[in-house]
């Protein structure tokens, strides 16, 4: 009998899979989705069969056994092989990278974790829906058996969350699967406590704080019918399970669902073709919904469910602007600002102020020279960290000790701007005494910080919350009545096509946080640029208006979600190297492309010139067309390869690309 040829993948940065015999002592067929232990080169590494056939263009004698199958049967479904196959081609990534994204890392070792969980057997009592939850928890129920995915597009503080829990006790009593998206991982914990609280110990959690095994444990227990949910990070939406009956999105607007190295795969997107490829429910929830899902909707591609009414109050805050240009601030606060804090603590209610910016402050600078410390290694400027008395870099893992003089004249230095370090120290002056709790990405690297600090603002013990985007995303802080932007231009006047739709999301999230239960809430931005016809929008509209204004001009420019935009990015040492590559892809696209339909923009440098010692520099392509712009890219990639552009430079191409830097 002839020996069949398993295609492995493996872990690698080439296009093609590998062809091996199975192993000589095999003692039951191979199948897809197995993982294999093979010889590669002078070492041994774990790859899986990714297909199975009868010939190969190798010549016999260079077709080695795999040394072992290490899975009696597939550790992947065929849906999650479709998934991952579907995702290598639309991302144009290699084969075998696609897959070493898709697995933990556990799994990957060739080690089996085992399973563990229980599947779902009652909940509680269900929490009784306000008029408005019922009609949109019916509207939900009815659309979701379409074949289309549904956008709850609710309000800061409608109560989208319960209306989740409730639409996954019924697909949870038909004995399916349910997958819980959410951006970051300061949610999981809060959302954990209440799936568990409702629906028992059927959970499974995944995200990057979880450990290896515990992630491994989760994925395996959901592809045996071994847990019933699974709440997650973007990760999560490659788990293999038994019987999925619903996926959901929450904050699907939120960027943390776009993975930025590697496969820069959206795990929103995939969401739409996962919920397609397994036959399930898709819902999307968020109060300020992306424009590409917004957009999905007009084309009746989603259906769409309003929920327009908060729970617990139905007055808007009040918003006022502080206009920094006749007002005076000190490091970052505002009289007024102070003033409406000190009325907050007054009548016991929680305040919170936005700055979305880590450290203390994002300059130091001599006070004589002008000399600004940078980052040796990036084209950036070094975050100034009071605490820990560092100068740290955002972009690369550099960090020096701080000093009080300049390195060029030994004159003084001063630090320029402000970060949520130099505003808590601010606020800590003038209110002693009160608890103070910043939030943000340094303040909650562990599980046990992060659970502090989140605690403490969650019961009120905190009344003086300081933080970036972290503290906008889905948390109730029940006594919280003041919310403050701290620097309404940064965000307003942001490099990108997206900088007001992130802002504006920003700017809704956080806004309707303030006011809940009987609380008549307040915001306050702080701005040097009153007149602003944006920020005039923001105040005077719902976010559906300001959307329904701002992408007019997303359409006119040829903008996302109006185009398709694929980025290719390079870097080198060498800056001639980047460019050489780039001018030899764009002279090929040039040549090859339709410029009716494709539009390019570039070779340029990147926005950040310089990342680890390494130059940087970039080309776009933007088209209407989908089909045009994935045909030009894969042209691309044969060419590159073809021509062996590659070796060179370190390159990349990203598919719906939503950060330009």
């Amino acid at each position: 009998m002839k020996r069949p040829i398993l295609n492995i993948a493996v872990d690698t940065p080439v296009s093609q899979v590998f062809d091996y015999h199975p192993p000589l002592d095999i003692q039951y067929e191979p199948k897809i989705g197995q993982r294999v232990l093979v010889p590669f080169g002078r070492r041994e590494v774990v790859g899986f069969i990714h297909g199975i056939s009868e010939k190969t263009s190798l010549p016999k004698k260079k077709i080695k056994p795999c040394k072992t199958i290490i899975d009696q049967s597939p550790l992947l479904n065929k849906k999650t092989l479709d998934l991952i196959l579907w995702c290598k081609n639309y991302y144009h990534h290699p084969v075998g990278k696609t897959y070493a994204a898709a697995i933990p890392k556990y799994l990957r070792s060739g080690k089996n974790p085992g399973h563990d969980g229980k599947l779902f057997k009652k909940s509680t009592k269900k929490r009784k829906l306000t008029s408005h939850q019922k009609k949109a928890y019916d509207e939900c129920l009815g659309l979701i058996k379409e074949s289309i995915p549904v956008l709850l597009n609710g309000v800061t503080g409608s109560g989208k969350t319960e209306i989740y829990l409730q639409i996954m006790e019924d697909v949870l009593k038909k004995g399916q699967q349910v997958l819980f998206l959410v951006p970051e991982i300061g949610l999981t914990p809060q959302l954990s406590e209440e799936i568990t609280s409702r629906f028992g110990s059927c959970v499974g959690i995944i995200h990057s704080s979880t450990s290896e095994k515990s992630r491994a444990q989760a994925w395996v227990s959901a592809k045996e019918n071994k847990v019933s949910v699974i709440l997650g990070t973007r990760s999560s939406i490659f788990v293999p399970f038994h019987s999925l009956g619903l996926i959901i999105i929450d904050e699907e607007h939120d960027e943390s669902y776009k993975q930025q190295s590697g496969l820069m795969y959206s795990a929103r997107d995939l969401a739409v073709v996962k919920a397609k490829q397994s036959g399930c429910a898709l819902l999307l929830g968020s109060a300020t919904p992306s424009y590409e899902s917004l957009l999905n909707v007009e084309k009746k591609k989603y259906n769409q469910v309003q929920l327009n009414k908060k729970v617990f109050s139905d007055a808007p805050p009040n918003k006022k602007l502080i206009n920094l240009n006749v007002t005076p601030c000190s490091r970052g606060l505002s009289g007024p600002l102070i003033n409406a804090i000190s009325k907050s603590l007054e009548r016991d209610e929680q305040s919170l102020l936005f700055i979305n910016r880590r450290g203390y402050s994002p300059v130091t600078m001599c006070e004589d020279c002008g000399n600004i410390d940078e980052c040796p290694r990036c084209e950036s400027n070094l975050v100034s960290y009071k605490g820990s008395k560092k100068l740290k870099c955002h972009h690369c893992s550099f960090q020096t000790p701080a000093t009080n003089s300049c390195s060029s004249c030994a004159g003084k230095k001063i630090t320029v701007g402000h970060g949520t370090e130099k505003i808590e120290e601010e606020l800590r002056s003038k209110f002693p005494g009160e608890m103070i709790v910043r939030i943000d990405r340094d303040s909650t690297r562990s599980n046990k910080n992060r659970e502090e600090v989140f605690g403490h603002a969650k019961s009120g013990a905190a009344k003086i919350l300081v933080g970036t985007q972290m503290l906008t995303k889905g948390h109730d802080f029940p006594s919280l009545s003041l919310v403050a932007f701290i620097n309404v231009d940064q965000g307003l006047f942001g490099s990108g096509y997206r900088s007001s739709e992130r802002f504006a999301q920003q700017y809704y999230q956080a806004s309707g946080r303030c006011g809940r239960r009987e609380n008549k809430g307040l915001v306050l931005l702080q701005t040097h640029n009153p007149e602003n016809e944006t920020l005039k929008s923001l105040l005077s509209k719902s976010y559906g208006e300001f959307y329904e204004e701002n992408k007019l001009d997303r359409k006119r420019l040829g903008w996302p979600p109006y185009t398709y935009s694929v980025l290719l990015r390079a870097e080198s040492q060498d800056e001639k190297k980047v460019f050489n590559f780039l001018d030899a892809a764009a002279d090929f696209i040039g040549r090859s492309m339709d410029s009716d339909s494709l539009r390019m923009l570039g070779p340029i440098p990147s926005p950040i010139g310089k990342i680890r010692g390494r130059k940087r520099g970039q080309l776009l392509l933007t088209s209407r067309s989908r089909k045009k712009l994935h045909a030009v890219g894969s042209r691309l990639i044969s060419f590159v390869d073809e021509k062996r552009l590659g070796i060179k430079v370190k390159w990349s191409i990203d598919i719906d690309p939503i950060d330009h830097s």
